[in-house]
């Protein structure tokens, strides 16, 4: 990927990035230390940060080539959760400002529709901190829990176009799933 289009902190991310991406097996730590690094670029982030409305769920793309890592800045406000999901490539999450909750679930799927699902992990990240993921362990949701601090403002790096596959869609509080045909994004939140 040329880097040459993005400004100095996401070149000198991509190009780290890159360097990781061509070991025999990705090292999942070194990209989440690598996305907190960027995180921290309040010179960068700040401006960016006030470009997206405080009310709503939102983003701003910062890499998004047609395959391959992609980033995102990306808002939840106050007291709003994304649906249970899976992404089917690797990701990471870390906040650049305010709290996010993240949750891990470790799922087992019915052909009726029900599943079985087990809160495996439970995280309120804070600048500094990261979540990284790999399918099949890749069942998550992420957001924002009312009274844990400020909603998040957070980058989120997936490892290519989650859009391209089949992925799926759960329901903890009904223990059920669905499946999201490519293209299909889901549910923006519960």
């Amino acid at each position: 990927m040329s880097t040459g289009a993005f400004p100095s902190p996401v070149r000198h991310f991509l190009a780290q990035l890159d360097e990781l991406r061509s070991a025999e097996v990705l090292d999942m730590d070194k990209v989440g230390r690598l996305l907190v690094e960027l995180a921290a670029d309040e010179e960068y982030l700040g401006p960016l940060i006030a470009e997206i409305p405080s009310a709503a769920s939102g983003g701003k793309w910062l890499v998004r080539p047609d395959r391959g890592p992609r980033l995102v800045l990306f808002h939840r406000p106050e007291g709003v959760m994304a649906c249970t999901h899976s992404h089917r490539c690797w990701v990471g999450v870390a906040p650049v400002r305010g709290v996010e909750s993240h949750q891990r679930w470790d799922a087992i799927r019915h052909e009726d529709g029900r599943a079985e699902l087990r809160l495996a992990d439970e995280r309120a990240l804070q600048r500094g901190d990261v979540a990284t993921l790999v399918p099949p362990g890749d069942v998550h949701n992420h957001g924002h829990v009312a009274g844990t601090g400020p909603s998040p403002y957070s980058l989120i790096l997936l490892g290519d176009d989650m859009l391209l596959f089949e992925r799926q869609e759960y329901d903890p509080e009904q223990g059920t799933w669905r499946e999201l045909a490519p293209g299909d994004p889901g549910l923006p939140h519960r």
